[in-house]
């Protein structure tokens, strides 16, 4: 008999070409399948929440797949835990309906973005973080950031995407929290643009040097205009998929 899973697995994405398969990379979406492979002995596609670019990490990430299998759902994860890399690892497993489509399910999407400020390049936080020179206005990044609570049109925070339909999406919150030099900015919201998380942390780091203000936000917002946008995309090592929600999440 047919059955579906959901796993909630972490990884780190510094030597993935992002996680849905393109023929040509390594990607997370492959060393998963081949550990279904492994596993089952037959050829299993997964079903994911999201996709995330080259080199981005995720400490929440959902995918489903169907197989016919006699093996308790807790124990999915731990078996496929064997046959995954060390940078790829499954942390809970749910038996679901058939019928339950995953991204249909998403309440909402969190990412969060790591910089870190000072004189100087630090090694041993550049890995993970991103380095910005010199101090910033986190008053005025957090001021910035409540413009774009809601429902708006986000056509000037995303690079263009022929697979895009509407530009519309709806930003319930955005934290930027300051810890000595390193500064954390959590995005959350119901879907995200192509490379909207990393440009929404590009716009808020010229804010915080004092570039842009409320008003320079809210005109962003009127163009609808990625070019009028002088925000870079940041490097992807920063951005991190923190969490998802989903709206009927199983309960065990």
């Amino acid at each position: 008999m047919k059955r579906k899973f959901l796993v909630d697995v972490q990884y780190d994405g510094k030597n993935y070409f992002g996680f849905q398969k393109n023929g040509k990379s390594k990607t997370i979406e492959q060393e998963i399948e081949k550990a279904l492979y492994k596993l089952f002995n037959k050829t299993i596609s997964v079903e994911a929440c999201s996709r995330t670019d080259r080199g981005v990490s995720a400490k929440k990430f959902y995918f489903a797949f169907v197989c016919e299998t006699k093996l308790p759902q807790d124990r999915i994860c731990f078996k496929l835990n064997r046959f995954l890399p060390k940078d790829i690892q499954c942390q809970n497993s749910y038996e679901i309906p058939l019928d339950f489509i995953l991204r249909r399910n998403i309440e909402s999407k969190t990412y969060e973005y790591t910089i870190y400020t000072g004189k100087h390049i630090k090694p041993l936080l550049a890995k993970n973080a991103v380095f910005i020179e010199g101090e910033l206005d986190v008053s005025n990044m957090q001021k910035c950031a409540k413009i774009l609570f809601g429902k708006h049109n986000f056509k000037s925070f995303c690079n263009i995407n022929d697979d895009t339909t509407t530009f519309e999406r709806t930003i319930f919150n955005i934290q930027i929290l300051q810890d000595n030099e390193y500064i954390k900015m959590y995005f959350t919201a119901d879907n995200f643009l192509y490379n909207m998380a990393r440009i929404l942390a590009g716009t808020m780091v010229l804010c915080g040097q004092n570039k842009l203000s409320e008003n320079d936000i809210n005109n962003l917002l009127k163009i609808e205009d990625r070019s009028k946008n002088p925000a870079i995309t940041m490097q992807e090592k920063g951005l991190k998929l923190f969490d998802i929600k989903l709206k009927n999440m199983p309960k065990y």
